[in-house]
């Protein structure tokens, strides 16, 4: 296992993802974040939902991630916000230098 990685969460817009990747790179709990548009499906509250959203990608630290998590949950606007930390294994060694140089130590 690696000590990085990338957290993934949604938004139901790019107006509301902005505020928090602004929150989360200022307080350097990420040092590189990306929206992709998706199209998410799901059941809540027995009905079947399609709605599009903007999946985030936060490429971080392992050992940030009590912070990076207790920091989303108190700035996201769902109420239980998909919060996945999937392990990067390998990269380059310049592009993890570069993690390391642009969050907290």
């Amino acid at each position: 296992m690696g000590q990085y990685g990338i957290v993934m969460t949604t938004f139901a817009n790019e107006e509301q993802a902005k505020p928090v990747i602004d929150e989360i790179i200022r307080c350097k709990l990420a040092a590189c974040v990306q929206e992709i548009r998706i199209k998410s499906h799901y059941t809540r509250k027995g009905e079947l939902c399609h709605e599009d959203e903007i999946l985030v990608l936060l490429k971080t630290r392992k050992d940030l991630y009590p912070e990076l998590e207790q920091k989303l949950l108190e700035i996201h606007p769902y109420d239980t916000p998909e919060l996945l930390l999937v392990d990067a294994e390998k990269g380059s060694a310049a592009y993890l230098a570069w993690i390391d140089e642009q969050t907290r130590k």
